[in-house]
């Protein structure tokens, strides 16, 4: 337990130090963590105070180098443009999830530790060299002894400990900045980390990876132009994930090939098939589709998927509205759009409907003059999500990486070719998944699934009666009330408080006058009577009374 405290505290200082460094030394001030930096730290704080080099430029470097955690979160929030100035977010699309490699000899003792036995026993050939570097794992090439070729990614040493460390110092961060901030409160900055966590912990599981990556080739396994990697379970651990190697050129190095325009337009449907599919059909799509995770094999016209630590996860009814609002897209039908957003979101019951309509239009529109090529895609849903923002209706946390994955796929086209139009090219798949949808045996069977679920409900009604009757009548009966709802019962409670506070004050000060007034009166004359205690008790009296009646008149509620 010491030992944790003591990890968790030295984490912090290194975290403080780095927040020094980049020039943000008054965040930490801000939210009351100055305290943990030495006293060099804080003297270098005041000197960066007048840092004026590029924030976004510097958020990006203090996230790489402050690891995976920082990084995650920096990719999460780079879709935030509701949260983040523009500059920033263009800086966070740019984060890289590269560093120094581990030496060789620890990767050896890792695979070792995992299987039970050396390197050697466990593979015919291990390269030494190393093919990628990141903040959580490091790939290797390998040779099994059945003489398949593989790449091995292994789990850097001690990486667990620490971002799992990095991900409390991100939750007490959080929670921090909610208590000092409303717009933290507002945006649920808690449950955006909370969120992140999740999605941490199961990438450092490789095993669970492992398991994606499975799912994912099942989806494409009739699909000669989509392959995705075998997984060697046999060969694997939760720290070790052994796959098929494959040879492809990765799609941010294409355009360095002699890869021609009708090559590149080739790809480009592929991307945006193999997306509708996981997506639209699945509801499991790859969750960090960034250029380096995707391959592409020139002699068979292929693309190669790789990297599942991320996934994405859409129930049936999610991917049904996601289809209705990318449709709404690409047919510039705002109605439909706005639709699908209200079925599938968290809607407040005090939205104003029409000005949220009328913002959707709006964004429409003007996402359409601005692109040179048609409407964006990416843009788009990026607005969206701002705009559902602005009128606290929240989305459920699936479609935000759902919308990091559609903004990064259309970057990945924009640069195979700035002429090709995302949306073009994905309009001949939306077709079809409505034409599917609107098939009328498939639209049978969800009028049957519905009416089974509709009885059910009925049949149900006369138990949840009972049930709410029998703890109404042990007082067990609790009510749910919304945050919006809760802020309105405090501001009425506040109102009738001071309402009171200002007749009670007023019965006081009459007291207090009727009392000088009968003194003034019966009063003998003594030395103290002397003395204008009744002018000036009155003076004081009537001061207290109008600071109290400034007071509540000043707090709005009365």
């Amino acid at each position: 337990m010491l030992t944790d405290r003591l990890r968790r505290l030295n984490r912090y200082k290194e975290i403080a130090s780095l927040f020094v460094k980049y020039g943000f030394g008054y965040v930490l001030q801000e939210v009351g963590l100055f305290h943990v930096l030495s006293l060099k730290d804080r003297i270098t704080a005041e000197v960066k105070d007048g840092n004026t080099q590029e924030i976004g430029y510097r958020i990006r470097c203090m996230l790489e180098e402050l690891g995976p955690a920082f990084i995650k979160l920096g990719q999460l929030l780079s879709i935030r443009s509701d949260l983040l100035p523009d500059e920033v977010v263009k800086e966070l699309e740019l984060l890289q999830d590269q560093v120094p490699p581990v030496p060789v000899e620890e990767i050896k003792e890792k695979i070792q530790q995992e299987f039970g036995k050396p390197v050697t026993e466990v593979f015919q050939f291990f390269n030494e060299e190393y093919l990628a570097a990141a903040s959580i794992g490091q790939v290797h090439e390998a040779v099994l002894y059945n003489g398949e070729s593989v790449m091995v990614k292994v789990q850097r040493p001690g990486i667990r400990q620490t971002v799992l460390t990095d991900l409390e110092i991100l939750r007490d961060f959080a929670k921090l900045i909610e208590q000092r901030y409303d717009w933290a409160q507002y945006y649920n900055i808690t449950d955006m980390v909370e969120e992140l966590s999740e999605s941490i912990r199961r990438e450092l599981d490789y095993s669970e990876e492992a398991r994606n990556t499975d799912m994912v080739q099942l989806q494409f396994e009739d699909c000669e132009d989509i392959k995705v990697p075998v997984i060697f379970h046999d060969y694997s651990t939760p720290e070790v994930l052994t796959m098929e190697k494959i040879e492809g050129i990765k799609l941010n190095e294409l355009n360095a090939t002699a890869a021609g325009k009708e090559e590149k337009r080739k790809i480009a449907d592929l991307l945006v098939s193999a997306f509708i599919t996981q997506i639209l059909k699945e509801g499991f799509f790859h969750g960090d589709p960034h250029p380096g995770n995707i391959l592409y094999v020139p002699e068979k016209k292929q693309l190669v998927f790789i990297d599942f630590g991320q996934v994405g996860r859409l129930s049936a009814s999610m991917r049904y509205h996601s289809a209705s609002m990318m449709m709404g897209i690409m047919q510039q039908d705002t109605h439909r759009i706005v639709k699908a957003i209200f079925r599938m979101a968290y809607v407040p019951s005090d939205i104003d409907e029409q000005h949220f309509y009328d913002h959707v239009d709006s964004i429409r529109k003007t996402v359409e003059l601005s692109s040179k090529n048609g409407l964006s895609l990416g843009l788009t849903v990026k607005e969206l999500f701002t705009a559902a923002q602005e009128h606290r209706v929240i989305l459920p946390k699936e479609m935000t990486m759902m919308g990091k994955a559609l903004i990064t796929i259309e970057g990945i086209i924009s640069e195979l070719d700035p002429t090709l139009d995302m949306i073009e090219i994905a309009k001949p798949y939306g077709e079809q998944l409505m034409r599917e949808r609107y098939d009328p045996i498939r639209m049978g069977k969800r009028l049957w699934n519905q009416a089974e679920d509709l009885t059910d409900t009925f049949v149900n009604i006369p138990k949840q009666v009972e049930n709410v009757l029998d703890q109404a009548s042990k007082g067990d009966l609790k009510f749910e009330i919304s945050l919006s709802e809760i802020n309105r019962i405090l501001n009425k409670f506040d109102r009738i408080s001071n309402q009171v506070s200002f007749s009670l004050t007023l019965l006081a000060f009459s007291i207090v006058v009727l009392g000088l007034i009968v003194g003034a009166t019966f009063g003998n004359n003594t030395i103290l009577t002397s003395v204008p205690a009744i002018e000036i008790g009155f003076f004081i009296a009537f001061g207290m009374f109008l600071l109290i009646i400034y007071s509540i008149i000043k707090s709005g509620r009365f």
